[in-house]
């Protein structure tokens, strides 16, 4: 059986990996839009990995997906300054945290264009959702609604819990880590 987007959309209710529980964010300033590309309505995405060190600073920020260059700038810069609670000596911890984070600039959806700055996966609008699934449904009618970015984004965070989970746990089922209602439809 396919797994809906519904179903995926459901599985953002996981709890945190263990490898990121200790993460507690405590300063992480929104990226600027920048002016040039708000007068030309210029949307675009960012993806940056994060790696964060055990005494909660962040030791380097890279994008690993952009749509324009100033938009990476932002957000390098931006993400550079986010600080998180040191987890120094915690049991089972780390000493470098990975994470990667989408930002959306435009979000497109309830509006053909505004000057919001979206950052990570949990303040996604379902307006942009829908305007993904529009747009793909349009320009790939044939490709699977997981190509989709958000849904993409949802797979490779819920991934490394997983994989995390069954590096731990080699005898247990890799279904015994997904929420009940994907359980369920499998």
């Amino acid at each position: 059986m396919r797994i809906s987007a519904f179903m995926i959309a459901a599985a953002l209710t996981l709890p945190v990996s263990a490898a990121e529980s200790f993460l507690v964010p405590m300063h992480t300033p929104t990226p600027v839009f920048p002016a040039e590309l708000i007068k030309t309505r210029y949307a675009g995405k960012v993806r940056a990995q994060l790696w964060i060190k055990s005494d909660g600073q962040v030791r380097e920020v890279r994008a690993i997906e952009s749509g324009h260059p100033q938009l990476t700038e932002a957000v390098e810069q931006t993400l550079r300054q986010w600080r998180y609670k040191p987890w120094i000596g915690t049991v089972g911890a780390p000493p470098l945290a990975t994470i990667t984070v989408p930002v959306i600039f435009g979000s497109h959806g309830y509006r053909r264009f505004n000057t919001e700055v979206t950052v990570g996966l949990g303040k996604i609008r379902c307006g942009y959702l829908n305007h993904e699934v529009k747009s793909a449904r349009q320009d790939s009618p044939k490709e699977p609604l997981s190509k989709i970015n958000v849904f993409s984004y949802t797979g490779q965070a819920l991934f490394g819990s997983h994989v995390a989970q069954c590096q731990k746990n080699p005898t247990r089922r890799y279904v015994d880590y997904l929420p009940e209602n994907v359980r369920n439809a499998l």
